[in-house]
């Protein structure tokens, strides 16, 4: 609890520190004057164009050039394309800089002390003055979207720096990476204030502001070369991991001091340096991680989000700048780029479901190549075919499916090592592992087809309390104990060379469910086995044993064949479990008879009453348990008890059908008649068709009765 309490504690103190960064961020940029203007450039001309709502709005009803503004003074300050550049840092030199300060602070100067005049209209042409005063709070509802996507990537950066290092305290990395979180939050919080302001900005906050994002982002890609020269694998001993940051830290003091010859030296040639560094230092440790599957699969993930997300920067934000060309995007969407680095290096640094990394790279990968792939045919069938856009669009969308994503599976196998998993035949090697001939045989089989199928470094019993599937951050795979085998850990799938995945514990499952569908389905034989040999011992205890005695005790050859004829026919028919329907009367019939001769031939009176409808009819269960009843309690009858008359009663009512046998012979002790089979098999008989079976000893002959449940005149 107190740990708990702890994690809460520290949770909340960063969470405090996030929000009042952000706080402090809105209030400096709402605490700007505002015009309620836009301003965009057009080669060497600037052109203005009001806000709705705003406070020029009634002075600037229609987008227009915009010549120069007049401040307060009477001073003419003509405007400039690089008056409104978003990052100080891509000017040509310090002095350009200087410059660029000073008219910032002149421009928002005038806007604080009084109305300004803006002198619009074409170059060349006379111009025309409007005043406007500017109010002194800029609103949040006026904050572009470049602002807001800015804080949210510093404020995600940095709030998950806080996860990462509340995930792993105790390790160099996460601290590391919380540090490069503070990075990402430096750079983003000062660029979104002065890359989204109106037009002026105090040149001093500005100067300061363009300082703190250079700290940033040297800080960002200092503490990532530390990071990767410690993680996953130590490359350096000692504290020599943070060279880095006192190399780059020293750096950023000269850029400040304006020591280097310009900003190309001071701020973009260590920022590419640490870039190269970054590259470099992820290929060693590649190296390093030799056949290590989980630093292998980091590094992956690292190189893609590293390759990702600064691809997504510097192409379309740097290189145009190197180029004297305009940034495709703005600077402030641009950074989302950073935010996909640190998400790939946040999960790669907690080890999050590290299993999986792979995969998702794959995925990543394959769909930007894909859209690369898109784009560029399309741009060369508009160029080189002069389609039309739509026509060229369509061409190349559908040679991308039909010529690349079907490489995907091929791909696939060959990256991440998957395999052709043949179902139908695992389903068989399941049904011949349930059908093992013992319990070492069923193991040795199952550990067989576990080893065929992931290829693990080893198999060893796992703890019954144990999770099941995916563990130790991939290098492991538990599957549970099934038919008598003990619960199994697999480590290190492929030899060694690749990570367990979902998929794999998904193929587990389903291999451990076909085996328990085998299992249950040989129970399920087993059981139906030893029923069919309880019901033929039942059978010919009670039908077979009768008429057997009747033969044996019958003085008269033909009577005699003819009893053993009838227990063969019975026999057949208890083998092949025959069960035809047949009429009641019927089988009353043949027993009677049966009966007379087997009594009269040991002396014995018969006593045969029927009171039972004509059309009441057995189904087969009910036909094979009457037959047997009858013949078994009519055998005890005259085996145990010497009587001298035995009665047979059936009276079909409106419960059923109750048979009665009777006798009027010395009786039994209930306790020795339970110790043979005859009376154990008449009550499991009349439990299966839902009957009762009641036995009433006495001094003088024994009473069975039998109530036999009829549902629609049928049992």
């Amino acid at each position: 609890m107190r740990v708990l309490l702890g994690i809460l504690r520290n949770s909340l103190v960063l969470a405090g520190v996030g929000l009042a960064l952000v706080a402090l961020l809105l209030v400096l940029a709402t605490a700007q004057p505002w015009l309620g203007l836009r301003f965009s450039a057009d080669g060497a001309m600037l052109g203005v164009q009001a806000v709705p709502d705003g406070p020029a709005a009634q002075a600037v009803k229609e987008p227009t050039p915009l010549q120069a503004v007049r401040l307060a003074n009477g001073e003419v300050l003509k405007l400039e394309p690089g008056d409104l550049v978003e990052e100080p840092d891509t000017l040509a030199s310090y002095a350009h800089m200087r410059r660029f300060f000073a008219r910032q602070t002149a421009l928002a100067s005038a806007l604080r002390e009084g109305p300004v005049e803006l002198v619009l209209g074409a170059p060349g042409a006379e111009g025309r003055a409007v005043q406007v005063t500017a109010q002194p709070r800029r609103p949040l509802s006026d904050l572009p979207s470049a602002f807001w996507v800015q804080l949210a990537v510093g404020a995600v950066s940095f709030l998950m720096g806080a996860w990462v290092l509340r995930a792993r305290p105790d390790t160099l990395a996460p601290r590391l990476f919380a540090l490069a979180s503070f990075g990402i939050l430096g750079f983003t919080f000062p660029a979104a204030l002065y890359s989204t302001r109106e037009i002026a900005l105090d040149g001093r906050l500005f100067a300061a502001l363009s300082a703190a994002n250079h700290f940033g982002a040297l800080l960002f890609g200092a503490t990532m070369i530390a990071l990767l020269l410690v993680y996953p694998r130590r490359l350096v001993l000692g504290r020599w991991f943070a060279a880095p940051l006192v190399i780059f830290g020293l750096w950023w003091a000269a850029d400040t001091l304006r020591l280097p010859s310009g900003p190309a030296w001071g701020a973009n040639l260590p920022t590419l340096i640490e870039m190269i560094a970054i590259l470099v230092c992820a290929g060693v440790q590649y190296w390093r991680a030799g056949a290590d599957p989980a630093a292998r699969t980091i590094l992956r993930w690292f190189g893609l989000a590293i390759a990702v997300g600064a691809g997504g920067f510097v192409f379309p934000v740097v290189t145009p700048h190197m180029l004297g060309e305009q940034a495709v995007v703005s600077q402030g969407y641009g950074f989302l780029s950073f935010l996909i680095i640190h998400l790939g290096i946040a999960i790669g640094v907690a080890r999050y479901r590290l299993f999986e990394l792979d995969r998702w790279a794959f995925r990543i990968l394959f769909y930007l190549v894909g859209a690369a792939l898109l784009l560029a045919l399309d741009a060369l069938l508009i160029s080189a075919v002069s389609l039309a856009r739509i026509p060229a669009f369509g061409l190349s969308l559908a040679l991308i499916a039909v010529l690349y994503l079907p490489l995907r599976d091929h791909a696939a196998r060959w990256v991440l090592g998957r395999r052709e998993i043949d179902r139908a035949r695992l389903a068989k090697d399941a049904i011949a592992i349930a059908l093992s001939p013992g319990p070492q045989a069923f193991e040795a089989n199952w550990r067989n087809l576990l080893d065929e199928v992931f290829e693990p470094l080893e198999i060893v019993p796992a703890e019954l309390s144990a999770p099941v599937g995916v563990t130790h951050e991939g290098r492991a795979l538990a599957v549970p104990a099934l038919g008598g085998a003990p619960a199994l850990r697999l480590e290190h799938p492929r030899r060694g060379r690749r990570l367990f995945n979902s998929g794999d514990g998904r193929l587990a499952d389903e291999i451990c469910a076909m085996l328990a569908n085998a299992i249950d389905g040989r129970r399920a034989y087993e059981r139906g086995v030893a029923e069919e040999r309880r019901r033929i011992a039942r059978d010919m205890h009670d039908n077979i044993g009768v008429q057997l005695m009747g033969a044996l005790h019958s003085q008269e050859p033909l009577r005699k064949d003819r009893l053993v004829r009838e227990a063969l026919a019975d026999l057949r028919n208890i083998i092949n479990d025959a069960g035809a329907d047949l009429a009641l009367p019927d089988l009353l019939a043949d027993l009677r008879l049966e009966f007379a001769e087997l009594l009269a031939a040991r002396g014995i009176a018969f006593d045969w009453r029927v009171l039972e409808p004509e059309h009441v009819q057995l189904a087969a269960p009910g036909v094979q348990t009457l037959r047997a009843i009858l013949r078994e309690a009519v055998s005890n009858a005259f085996r145990h008890g010497e009587p001298s008359r035995i009665a047979v009663q059936i009276v079909a009512n409106a419960a059923g059908l109750l048979v009665e046998v009777s006798d009027d012979g010395r009786g039994f002790e209930l306790v020795e008649v339970v110790r043979g089979n005859g009376l154990s098999n008449m009550r499991q008989r009349m439990e299966a068709l839902g009957g009762r079976l009641t036995v009433l000893p006495s001094e003088r002959g024994v009473r069975v009765q039998a109530q036999f449940p009829l549902s629609g005149g049928r049992a």
